[in-house]
């Protein structure tokens, strides 16, 4: 059986840690050995999570266990402490490891005693021995050059935090009792669980498109176009596709000279999306089943030797942005930070009324779904963006 609880860190007497590193590894090893029961799940026939985000699945459960043993309802109200483990444990396990941004930013979860305030962390590795000072990836082919017994010059690891502060997202339904007795009897449904559970997948969606967003607002490693109106000297449209390659090719270049870092993987809106597949490099990513949670991003597949394509409908279908895989926590582009994964709020007899902001009393139930988190763009020069038109 799973923990139901295990405490935060706890300093043994006389024990000091010398680091705020060394702190935050030890509490996340105590929290993937609290959940790996979860996080593995093969014990219950669920597929194991990728184990590169256990440390951050790991305390994203724990705050969502702390939402659900009445630190955030209702503890005389047992159905509402129940429900946040039976509904929102397995839409979290389930939609998480699935959202764009664990794959595209750095996740590093605000834990629950940072108060919705906390640092996230990047990194950079500089010139320390110039005025300014210089990034290693900004060209410099004399800086190592040295004379016997020289002084070297140095370079220094930076590593920059900033703090950001947890914003809230929630949205709320109310539905009849007599529907609630309906679908149940006749369809087996249960209208609250369906409710809860959609509302949480909205959520979701709305964050992975908030932060593709502000990705394409704030890339400035450059941006390029192509049109798909055929280009004289070309006899087949099929042709001409392929010049799409070569304006991707110059994208990740412009990456490449910003940073020294081949780009990973393109994010397409439709249309965008449609033209790459029309390529002769592009390789379908292997059948999947129908996503049981609609996510709004999917991996296509990739372009041979070069990049994974996801399709999405979060932005524009003429645009797509570039960008690298974070290589670790703080060598990444974009920090997404979330705090309370998804609250439901204590279950009300009575129906919502929007004008005056008070509830009516009528033969209905509502219930709020709620989270809180946060994200920031840190190193814009790890994406570039493409637009295509006719």
């Amino acid at each position: 059986m799973p923990p139901r609880s295990t405490p935060l860190i706890v300093l043994e007497e006389g024990q000091n840690y010398t680091t705020y590193l060394e702190e935050q590894a030890r509490y996340k090893r105590e929290l993937v050995k609290k959940w790996e029961w979860l996080l593995d799940g093969s014990e219950y026939g669920l597929e194991p999570i990728e184990k590169g985000i256990w440390e951050s699945m790991a305390i994203i459960f724990e705050n969502q266990q702390a939402c659900s043993s009445g630190f955030f309802t209702e503890a005389t109200m047992t159905t509402d402490v129940v429900l946040p483990q039976k509904y929102a444990l397995p839409i979290i396990r389930k939609v998480y490891p699935q959202l764009l941004a664990t794959k595209i930013a750095s996740v590093q979860p605000m834990p629950l005693m940072s108060g919705g305030v906390a640092k996230v962390f990047y990194q950079d590795f500089k010139r320390e021995d110039v005025s300014p000072e210089t990034s290693l990836t900004t060209l410099d082919s004399d800086y190592a050059i040295s004379e016997e017994n020289a002084v070297p010059l140095r370079v220094k690891m930076e590593i920059t935090s900033v703090t950001i502060e947890a914003i809230k997202d929630i949205l709320g339904a109310s539905w009849s009792t007599e529907v609630q007795e309906d679908a149940r009897g006749a369809l087996g449904l249960n209208v609250e669980q369906e409710l809860v559970s959609n509302m949480a997948q909205e959520i979701l969606r709305e964050i992975d498109q908030r932060i593709l967003a502000e990705i394409i607002a704030g890339a400035t490693a450059g941006a390029v176009t192509w049109n798909w109106t055929l280009g004289a000297g070309y006899v087949t449209r099929k042709d001409w596709y392929q010049t799409l390659g070569d304006a991707l090719i110059d994208l990740e270049d412009e990456i490449y000279n910003a940073r020294y870092r081949a780009a990973d993987y393109v994010v397409c809106g439709r249309r965008l999306a449609r033209y790459i597949r029309k390529m002769q490099d592009f390789a379908p990513a292997p059948s999947q089943p129908p996503q049981v949670v609609p996510l709004g991003v999917k991996l296509l597949g990739t372009l041979t030797g070069f990049w994974d394509i996801y399709v999405t409908v979060f932005i524009d279908q003429d645009v797509g942005v570039m960008g690298v895989y974070p290589r670790s926590q703080t060598d990444t582009g974009y920090v997404y930070a979330p705090y309370i994964p998804l609250a439901p709020m204590p279950l009300v007899y009575a129906e919502y009324e929007p004008v005056t902001g008070y509830y009516k009393n009528v033969d209905k139930w509502s219930r709020n779904v709620r989270t809180r988190y946060g994200k920031k763009m840190v190193v814009g020069d790890l994406f570039g963006t493409i637009t295509i038109s006719a």
